[in-house]
């Protein structure tokens, strides 16, 4: 027989859950459920937490949880140290002056690691030549934004 109130541990039905809600606050449930069931298996797909790590992530980073939100990229980096996207949002963490003073070496830092592992995604070029401009280094991010516009 079927028991109706036992919680699903399939972690990517509840990813895919967490993915469809408009809830922010049941979202990071879910991939928090998610993540906790997907790491209790004998062989975790770490990609699949990197992504789980950095979908939740962003979520906090746009309700201004600054602190999670970093945590969270960090750990999909850790995952999967070739997550393009965690480096770009971590990167682009790091100059967000509302959370910190911005660290424009360290955002760049990240956002390198971001073109490099995803070289099609010009946004993330664009990020990188303005993290440039930011940080001082006009002449160089105005080439690279030029050279997107080619």
């Amino acid at each position: 027989m079927f028991n109706l109130f036992k919680k699903q541990n399939d972690s990517r039905k509840i990813a895919e859950k967490a993915f469809k809600t408009k809830d922010p606050f049941k979202a990071v449930e879910l991939y928090s459920d998610s993540i906790k069931f997907e790491k209790e298996k004998d062989r975790p797909d770490n990609n699949f937490l990197s992504e789980l790590y950095l979908l939740r992530g962003e979520i906090y980073l746009k309700q201004g949880v600054a602190t999670l939100s970093s945590s969270d990229f960090l750990q999909a980096i850790e995952f999967n140290p070739k997550n393009g996207i965690a480096h770009n949002d971590l990167g682009f963490w790091f100059t967000i002056s509302h959370f910190n003073t911005p660290d424009y070496d360290k955002a760049l830092e990240h956002i390198e690691k971001a073109v490099e592992y995803c070289p099609e995604r010009l946004d993330f070029k664009m990020n990188r030549a303005i993290i440039k401009i930011n940080k001082g280094e006009k002449d160089i991010g105005r080439k690279e934004l030029e050279q997107l516009i080619i």
